[in-house]
């Protein structure tokens, strides 16, 4: 290859490698002001005691990447102590509204970059910041104070002061514990003037006293005869349990038997209850044909038919039947009469003469007395 073709394609290659550079830088957004993109300046003021921010840093407006830092300046040469204005590009398609202030964040724990936020009240409505001379108050703020609010550290001072009040009001509580877990003996509690000591049981007593407990049972477990008094508890045990079951099962069966007698009986009950009620209205049937034939009768009578009928609506017919038992009255109390004179005689005297064969005395046996005691009573 001659020389002057390789000159030429050297050529070639650092043009292209020049444009795709520019290619990349306007891409990026790292295209210096010299190149004349358009871009406007924004001068950040008021800043002190800056701190990890540098040329390059991002500038950003509601989350969106619209600038970067081009130069860290004095706001007063002499007065250093006065503050730092922050110089920023802006690219020339975003416009800042008047009013808006910057939030300077230096890099997290001095690692990595720090970066500009423009913020803006929303409550507040203003036109668009001039790009001539546009100046904007700033001020520097802290990552880790935005993360961990005013509040947050009070409320954790105030966590820190109640766990120092626990700890107090729970040093009593410490103590006693202590004491409840310091070994003492069953013998050392048991001692005469033990108490007026302090030396009262505790967990460690409680626990000697469990397992000399336990080493009593055990050895009371471990006799044989105690085991085999155990084994013959446990048989009749079983043999009760078992006599039980049977028993449950015998009424059981005997609860279904009486049951069923008992609905057997109830259905007889029924069945006998409602062959009686057809019975009873049977003879209410009858005694209502009967009131109606007695009404009937009596609607006779007292219309004067029949022989019931002539003798209530015949004067003389009810005069005479008057008079039969006035007489029949008369008669039976001349009876009574001579029945109680034959008592107080003790014999019945037949016939009329004073004396003679026509009259006759027979005396009364004490079986006549009777029944002539009672015919008179009757």
């Amino acid at each position: 290859m001659k020389e002057v073709t390789r000159n030429f394609l050297v050529g070639v290659f650092v043009l292209v490698s020049l444009g795709a550079l520019g290619i990349l830088m306007v891409w990026f957004g790292e295209t210096p002001s010299w190149l004349g993109r358009g871009d406007w300046e924004l001068r950040i003021t008021g800043i002190t005691q800056l701190s990890g921010v540098s040329e390059g840093s991002p500038v950003q407006f509601n989350g969106v990447e619209i600038g970067r830092v081009t130069a860290l300046e004095f706001a007063d040469l002499q007065r250093p102590d006065r503050g730092v204005d922050v110089v920023t590009l802006i690219g020339t398609q975003y416009i800042i509204p008047q009013g808006a202030k910057a939030r300077v964040y230096g890099a997290l724990l001095g690692v990595g970059m720090g970066r500009v936020d423009i913020v803006v009240d929303p409550n507040v409505s203003s036109g668009p910041l001039p790009k001539k001379m546009a100046t904007i108050p700033g001020e520097m703020r802290s990552m880790i104070g935005e993360l961990v609010t005013r509040d947050m550290i009070e409320n954790f001072e105030r966590t820190i002061r109640h766990i120092g009040d626990l700890t107090r009001e729970w040093a009593p509580v410490g103590t006693n514990l202590s004491s409840m877990l310091e070994q003492r003996t069953v013998t050392d509690v048991s001692v005469p003037g033990a108490a007026e000591r302090g030396l009262t049981p505790n967990l460690s007593t409680a626990v000697e006293r469990i397992d000399d407990l336990m080493m009593n049972l055990n050895s009371v477990l471990g006799d044989e005869n105690i085991q085999e008094d155990a084994k013959e508890v446990v048989r009749d045990l079983r043999d009760t349990t078992t006599a039980l079951k049977r028993t449950v099962e015998l009424w059981e069966t005997e609860s279904r038997h009486i049951s069923k007698n008992v609905n057997t009986g109830i259905e007889r009950i029924e069945s006998n209850l409602e062959g009686s009620f057809a019975r009873l209205n049977e003879v209410l049937e009858n005694l209502d044909d009967s009131a109606k034939s007695i009404s009937s009768v009596l609607y006779h009578v007292s219309k004067g038919e029949g022989s019931a009928g002539l003798l209530v609506r015949d004067e003389r017919l009810y005069e005479a039947a008057v008079l039969a038992v006035q007489r029949l009255g008369d008669a039976m109390g001349t009876l009574n009469r001579y029945l109680r004179k034959v008592e107080d005689d003790g014999y019945i005297v037949v016939g009329q003469a004073p004396t003679g064969i026509l009259r006759k005395k027979f005396p009364i046996t004490r079986n006549a007395e009777q029944k002539t005691g009672q015919a008179n009573t009757q």
